[in-house]
């Protein structure tokens, strides 16, 4: 024959939370084996008079025992340690503001004999019921401010009550916590973060005005740099300017002392001019040469135009006071015209033919007194102090070109 199931049974395991620690209630009959049950678990028999047999774990009844013995019931009561959390609001000495009560609770059945006696199911109430008779009159006499020492009033009041729980066979071991409520708690971190900042305040303005201070300072300092920098560009673009009105003057002299050179050889003409480009570029050699016997071809046969037209006579001709000098000069030019060798170097100038001594004519508008009449004066153009072309004889086997202003 089956076992009739148990009456009362919590399907809990080893580690579920539990309000009531009776676990089943077991009708019991005579010459019926007993239900089998956890180890862990204390069993409490009840007789028809209302006795009570208690057999903590691991005892456990015997046969003999449950034959004799004759128990209606046998409830099975865990025994282990169970949390227990709760917050409570209880009012303060002004109903307005109520304390919020944070309750911690570990309980265990320590007596199951005496809990099943007491006919306790629901052991947080039965906590929580007896704080409150303890805590409630305590906490009347505090305002909201004082929680502190409401919380230590509290905890006397609790020692002096004795354990909670004991008349149930509880043992039971419970902290508590007194708290404003959540208005009264902003309302006081709002004041601190008022007092934080006015704290806050003095420092904070004095971190700004040297932070403003060290701008200030930073500003004036990048300024007088960039006034040092600015300085130190504009000196530089000074002294770069000076340099460059420097070189610019050196390359005028230069630019005139390349014109007054070449001037002073271009305005000498014939050899020295032709000498000139021929140094500069030797490769002309030929086309040089070439032009200079052009230039003393054409210059002898003007010399000797002009001779034969003053010694001819005529319109053109000159007067026969004044013709004594430049037959003289005629001749000798026409010696050396006939005595000249073309193809050759510099050949040797012959004598000078002297003629007759005339006596000195008076001065004319054309010749005036006190000129040389032999034309031995320099001619004009050609530096004081130096020899002119010509004078020692002739150039590259040609007389000079300055004959014709003897002439």
């Amino acid at each position: 024959m089956m076992n009739e199931p148990p009456q009362w049974q919590q399907d809990v395991n080893r580690h579920s939370p539990l309000v009531d620690p009776v676990i089943t209630i077991q009708q019991l009959a005579r010459f019926k084996p007993l239900r089998t049950t956890r180890v862990d678990h204390a069993l409490v028999f009840t007789t028809a008079q209302g006795g009570l047999d208690a057999y903590l774990p691991p005892s456990r009844p015997s046969r003999a025992d449950l034959t004799t013995r004759r128990w209606t019931s046998v409830y099975e009561v865990d025994m282990g340690w169970h949390e227990y959390s709760a917050v409570l609001t209880l009012a303060s000495s002004d109903d307005a503001f109520l304390f919020e009560v944070s309750l911690n609770c570990s309980w265990q059945v320590r007596d199951p004999g005496a809990f099943v006696a007491s006919g306790e199911r629901h052991v947080p109430g039965l906590l929580q019921r007896q704080v409150e008779e303890t805590v409630r009159p305590v906490l009347r006499g505090f305002p909201m401010e004082d929680s502190a020492k409401a919380e230590q009033e509290v905890q006397r009041a609790l020692e002096a009550a004795g354990s909670l729980g004991a008349g149930a066979g509880l043992t039971v071991r419970c902290g508590i916590q007194i708290r404003r409520d959540e208005e009264a708690l902003e309302h006081a971190r709002q004041l601190r973060e008022i007092e934080f900042a006015r704290q806050k305040l003095d420092p904070q303005h004095a971190l700004l005005m040297r932070e403003d201070e060290l701008a200030a300072e930073r500003a004036l300092a990048q300024g007088a740099q960039q006034h040092r920098i600015e300085l130190q560009n504009q000196n530089l673009g000074h002294e770069r300017q000076l340099n460059q009105g420097r070189q610019e003057l050196e390359l005028q002299e230069i630019e005139a002392k390349k014109i007054q050179f070449y001037a002073y050889h271009l305005e000498r003409g014939g050899p020295t001019a032709m000498a000139f480009q021929l140094a500069r570029h030797p490769q002309d050699a030929r086309l040089v040469m070439e032009n200079l016997r052009e230039d003393q071809l054409r210059a002898l046969n003007n010399q000797f135009q002009v001779a034969m037209q003053a010694l001819g006579g005529g319109p053109g001709g000159l007067e026969e006071h004044q013709m004594d000098e430049p037959r003289r000069l005629a001749a000798n030019v026409i010696r050396e015209v006939l005595t000249a060798r073309l193809s050759s170097g510099q050949a040797e100038t012959p004598p000078a033919v002297e003629g007759p001594k005339a006596e000195a004519a008076p001065a004319t508008p054309d010749e005036p007194a006190g000129d040389d009449p032999a034309g031995t004066a320099a001619p004009q153009g050609a530096p004081s102090g130096e020899a002119v072309p010509g004078e020692g004889g002739p150039i590259f086997g040609y007389p000079g070109p300055n004959r014709k202003q003897d002439l």
